[in-house]
């Protein structure tokens, strides 16, 4: 499961945008999350989660980070983000970006992101973006039934 916290909007940017969305498959995570340029970080969780189980900081500002074939504690990063798991306890990022952040995912939100207010796209436009990228099909698609009928947007 990936967590990401885009960069700013770019002013040529006309779809709705949404600056935190979760996802579950890696090539889509890495297509969201931009080139270095865009300044993302990237959030990286096991999906079958377990007690205590954290993020581990895999894009900082746009730049990916390499821990090698073992998580080591590499150090700090020049803003003081510390490269290691972040876990709830802590409050930090990502923890306290699930609320509001967009589940860019065709199955239900799993129970504990829902809990934490995660929830999923609200417009027709990033629908269809999710249902494109996950099943790669272009026009009608088969909205799953338990996403919300997309509402305007307004800017």
């Amino acid at each position: 499961m990936y967590l990401i916290k885009r960069g700013p909007k770019h002013e040529w940017h006309k779809a709705p945008y949404h600056p935190v969305i979760i996802c579950n498959k890696k090539a889509i995570a890495e297509f969201e999350a931009g080139d270095t340029g865009d300044h993302s970080w990237v959030w990286e969780r096991q999906s079958v989660r377990m007690d205590g189980s954290g993020f581990l900081l895999v894009r900082w500002n746009g730049f990916d980070i390499d821990y090698g074939n073992v998580v080591h504690d590499i150090g700090d990063m020049p803003d003081g983000t510390k490269c290691d798991f972040v876990h709830p306890h802590t409050g930090k990022e990502p923890w306290n970006l699930l609320n509001g952040a967009i589940w860019w995912d065709d199955k239900k939100i799993p129970e504990d992101l829902a809990s934490a207010e995660v929830i999923y796209p609200p417009d027709d436009f990033s629908q269809s973006q999710i249902m494109f990228e996950i099943k790669n099909t272009i026009g009608l698609f088969e909205r799953p039934l338990f996403w919300p009928k997309a509402a305007e947007i307004k800017e």
